[in-house]
């Protein structure tokens, strides 16, 4: 090489180590990270049971194969010291009625000596009383939901008589309204007429309250209901009475609808509208009068009704503990089990994390159901161990 081209050489590599002349490499790339990959997880099945109890008929009994469907021994079992399930021995399963469609095996049990009481079925199982139950057939990572309406409890509304219309009607029973009564509504003033129509002609309905609720600091007042006829009167006999009134004496039929209770300073008289309609159809109202021709005086004049609605009440996890440990461990909608203490609301997700013993493959846990819960279904979800 000649000299001029080595040093000519020599200068250009000099200023591409200073940075002054600039170059890239495009033949020769740098490789891409390596990144590494996720192990695949596989997909868990799972084989699904189903008690769909809202579907089975109003009034059904479900029968058990082994047992006697007459009884309503539907649901029942026991546990012996050496169990490790809940399943009787001797139980195969429902006795199918046409019109139910429930799986043949049953996992669904009322944890007791013995189930005879009415099971008949109403929207649903219905637990007639606090109970234990318990559901069967499972292993770890069984999925579990109990879907059930919630007991009903009764709540009082009250509503005060004068904000019932008082009305002309064109007949006694099964009628129309023609108007306002001009019905009287006297309060704290001692009068023969706290109330109504003094012809006993018009009157305000009052079939759909519960209770009349009338507070007397003088005098008695007398109540006329339920006139039928032109002029009918009151009678002894009840089947020929075309009123029903109070007071009539202690040993008559009519009684039956008024209790009266001493307080301070007066009474309190009750007039049982329910059972009126229910024995009568109907509950009117035509007036409230004193007694034997008498004034009274009345401070209060209310009317309840009695109304359903349901309570906050939940089930109980409530899984015993054996020697070798808790049955099952579980998580209720991700929250750890516990009993006793940790409520299932309907539909909640209950995942079996063990059972005891691991070997035997199955399992159940105990949960505490209130009085008057209604169980619409219940799924069950076992994974499917598939063999390798």
């Amino acid at each position: 090489m000649k000299k001029t081209n080595f040093l000519y050489a020599s200068a250009i590599m000099m200023a591409m180590a200073c940075g002054v002349v600039s170059c890239t490499v495009e033949d020769n790339p740098a490789p891409d990270p390596v990144v590494p990959t996720e192990p695949e997880i596989p997909e868990v099945k799972y084989e699904s049971i189903i008690y769909d109890f809202a579907a089975v008929p109003d009034g059904t009994k479900l029968g058990n194969l082994g047992g006697s469907a007459a009884n309503g021994q539907a649901f029942y079992g026991w546990e012996k010291a050496d169990k490790i399930d809940s399943k009787r021995q001797d139980y195969k399963g429902y006795t199918l009625i046409e019109g139910i469609d429930l799986p043949e095996v049953c996992h669904v049990w009322c944890r007791s000596d013995r189930y005879d009481q009415d099971n008949s079925f109403l929207g649903g199982f219905n637990c007639r009383n606090d109970r234990e139950m318990a559901i069967d057939g499972l292993s770890a990572g069984s999925i579990v939901q109990i879907f059930y309406n919630p007991a009903m409890v009764n709540k009082t509304e009250t509503t005060d008589l004068k904000d019932v219309p008082f009305q002309a009607w064109d007949g006694w029973v099964n009628a129309n309204p023609t108007g306002n009564g001009n019905g009287a509504f006297v309060l704290n003033e001692s009068t023969g007429q706290p109330y109504g129509d003094p012809s006993v002609i018009n009157y305000a309905d009052l079939s759909a309250f519960t209770k009349l609720i009338v507070v007397a600091t003088d005098g008695t007042p007398r109540f006329l209901f339920n006139r039928d006829v032109n002029d009918g009167q009151w009678n002894a006999d009840e089947a020929e009475s075309h009123l029903i009134e109070y007071p009539k004496g202690d040993e008559a039929w009519s009684a039956k609808y008024f209790t009266v209770e001493e307080i301070e300073g007066g009474k309190r008289y009750i007039v049982d509208l329910a059972q009126m309609v229910k024995d009568k159809g109907y509950a009117h109202l035509h007036a409230i009068k004193g007694a034997n021709w008498a004034n009274c005086t009345v401070t209060s004049m209310t009317l309840e009704t009695t109304v359903k609605e349901p309570s906050d009440a939940k089930m109980i996890w409530a899984i015993g503990v054996s020697e070798e440990g808790p049955r099952v461990t579980a998580e209720i909608d991700g929250v750890e089990a516990v009993s006793g203490e940790t409520e299932i609301a309907s539909g909640a997700t209950i995942s079996v994390k063990t059972v005891t013993p691991a070997e035997n493959g199955t399992g159940y846990f105990v949960f505490k159901v209130k009085k008057g819960m209604a169980i619409t279904k219940v799924v069950i979800m076992n994974p499917i161990i598939e063999a390798e």
